[in-house]
């Protein structure tokens, strides 16, 4: 696994209910030189922790028993009560409703196991630089996609025809590619290909679900 970050000193707070994984987790951060500032099993906890210690990264893990609405709700109080704050949200099981909800919330990625130390890492990594450029004076606030955005862009990621995401979720084709020109805008990716790589280093669409797109051109645009 790669060394320490090459930036400022650096804080996160650790919530998981699995102990061996809140543990692994630890040892990644002191690997690229992350302070852990406090952790907990309690998952529920996560917002009170990062408003007590104003750390810059937040760990989360759920257990099978944590819901979708429980992961989007924890974390959007966290992100509420530390704006600038990153975070990272690994999962037993990595469902749609589960990812959706929390990418939604504000989560960077979804890790689910068993993901390697070394992904983790790298997944950490990014988590970080994505805050830093946030950090930067002058440069583009992150804005983040809606749980509707977040569900369209899955479903092109994986494959779909705007005319079949417009039937699966019972709306017009013009409604797909408005979502989908936010999407791009939000995101700062030029069409499908660089939206749908985006979904996949997030954990949204499986590596090996994610086929090759071709770039369909309407009115002269990519969509």
């Amino acid at each position: 696994m790669g060394g320490e970050l090459n930036r400022h000193h650096t804080t996160a707070v650790v919530t998981d209910v699995n102990p061996l994984r809140q543990e692994r987790t630890r040892l990644v951060l002191r690997r690229l030189g992350v302070e852990v500032l406090a952790g907990s099993a309690s998952f529920e906890r996560s917002a009170e922790l990062v408003e007590i210690y104003g750390c810059d990264l937040l760990i989360v893990g759920g257990g099978e028993d944590v819901d979708p609405s429980s992961v989007y709700r924890v974390l959007r109080k966290a992100h509420k009560v530390r704006p600038q704050l990153a975070s990272v949200t690994m999962v037993e099981d990595a469902s749609t409703s589960m990812v959706e909800a929390a990418l939604a919330a504000g989560s960077f990625a979804v890790v689910a196991r068993p993901a390697t130390a070394d992904e983790l890492a790298a997944v950490i990594r990014g988590a970080l630089a994505e805050r830093d450029g946030e950090l930067v004076p002058g440069a583009q606030r992150r804005c983040r996609l809606t749980r509707r955005e977040i569900g369209i862009l899955r479903i092109v990621a994986e494959g779909r025809s705007n005319r079949e995401v417009a039937k699966l979720l019972w709306v017009s084709d013009q409604t797909v590619k408005f979502h989908l020109a936010n999407i791009y805008k939000k995101l700062g990716v030029r069409n499908r290909t660089e939206a749908s790589a985006w979904a996949v280093s997030r954990g949204l669409v499986q590596v090996e679900r994610m086929p090759v797109l071709a770039e369909p051109m309407v009115a002269g645009r990519q969509w």
